[in-house]
């Protein structure tokens, strides 16, 4: 019996713990979703989501997305929400064995999924579906039972990754990352010396991890096209009025938490006007992040300050920067971020291939920064 063979075997009484119907047969068997690096997915036919949690979480995340879900819905904000078991819990807890973890059942939205962005039009609605959302939760409180502290602490990961250097010297990688990794630190210091460090925001209730495969679209048709352009010129030629690309969904609630709109949104950008983190080049699409504040600015409330998106063309180039650290340090570790076999050999050239991306990445950032800025300016003078 083969691994998968057996967690399939063994989340049989998981699965049964919830009412999900699936008539004489029982309930929906689990089919295997790829894609994300966190927590392990599982359709149940196509009305439901199961999920295993990833150990960085503890049950305390069902707690707020149940408390935090129906403020956005009530808002027209569609997110999925969490289905209780048969005896009213959250989620079901299996202490051992191939099913081993925290699992829970979710709504399955409609949609399809883009692992990345395309188009201007895309960024555009993906900026006015996160201001739903920021809009939404604007005067809701909330106090998290779940919470991740110093999940971007940036100086905190650059100083992990010297640490990493410095305690794997016999590590088969070892010569190409450490001048990696110092890079990264001086790229890290140029940027706090231009800018005097990270600025002091409104905290708000934040989503946590706007990267482009957490947003589910409808309307296919040109954006669905543009997947597969050779670039993003060709891709931008498939916007169109009749083809209005729109966000059907946010997903993955797990790292909702209190924020800054720098780190939400220059996360989200990061995402999503870039190719992939392994991608063999690097270089930022400045005509997305226009499209995307833009889209943010005209749904977003009153109670956006110009502060926050002005701060955007900083904090992208602080997340990418912040990002090559975590990755450069893995690394050497070889613990923590999944990898692809199809695109390295192993966990740590896979991590050393996205290390190198981030770092390129923030370098065409930087290059870039005036046109980001005039960007933001534009969107700042539209009423």
């Amino acid at each position: 019996m083969t691994d998968e063979q057996a967690l399939s075997r063994a989340l049989e009484p998981v699965v049964a713990r919830w009412s999900l119907g699936g008539g004489a047969g029982g309930p929906p068997r689990p089919t295997r979703l790829a894609g994300g690096l966190i927590n392990d997915t599982f359709a149940l036919g196509d009305a439901h989501i199961l999920q295993r949690l990833h150990t960085i979480f503890d049950q305390g995340v069902q707690r707020d997305i149940a408390a935090l879900t129906p403020h956005l819905r009530a808002r027209g904000v569609p997110v999925p929400g969490l289905v209780q078991t048969r005896d009213g819990a959250l989620d079901v807890r299996v202490e051992d064995g191939p099913a081993a973890g925290i699992w829970r059942v979710m709504t399955r939205l409609p949609g399809t999924l883009r692992p990345r962005l395309h188009t201007s039009a895309e960024a555009r609605a993906a900026g006015a579906a996160v201001a739903g959302f920021h809009d939404a939760l604007i005067d809701v409180e909330h106090r998290f039972a779940f919470s991740r502290p110093g999940a971007h602490d940036t100086a905190a990961h650059v100083r992990a990754a010297l640490d990493a250097r410095d305690a794997h010297v016999g590590h088969r990688l070892h010569a190409e990352v450490a001048p990696l990794i110092d890079r990264i630190a001086l790229r890290w210091q140029a940027w706090l010396a231009a800018t005097g460090g990270p600025p002091t925001l409104p905290r708000r209730i934040v989503h946590g991890d706007l990267k482009a495969a957490n947003l589910l679209f409808a309307a296919p048709g040109a954006a669905d096209a543009a997947d597969s352009a050779d670039n993003a010129d060709n891709a931008d030629n498939a916007d169109n009025a009749d083809n209005t690309p729109r966000v059907s969904a946010i997903l993955d609630l797990d790292t909702m938490a209190h924020g800054t709109l720098d780190i939400e949104l220059g996360d989200a950008l990061r995402s999503w006007c870039a190719p992939a983190e392994d991608a063999p080049t690097a270089s930022f699409d400045a005509r997305r992040f226009a499209a995307a504040v833009d889209g943010y600015r005209a749904a977003g409330g009153p109670w956006l300050q110009p502060a926050e998106l002005r701060s955007l063309p900083w904090s992208v180039e602080r997340i990418a920067t912040e990002l090559a650290a975590r990755f450069a340090a893995d690394a050497l570790h070889e613990r923590y971020f999944g990898w692809d076999p199809t695109r390295a050999v192993a966990r740590g050239e896979h991590n050393l291939l996205r290390a190198r991306n981030q770092l390129a990445l923030a370098a065409d950032i930087e290059r870039q920064r005036p046109a980001l800025q005039a960007a933001v300016e534009r969107a700042l003078s539209r009423s």
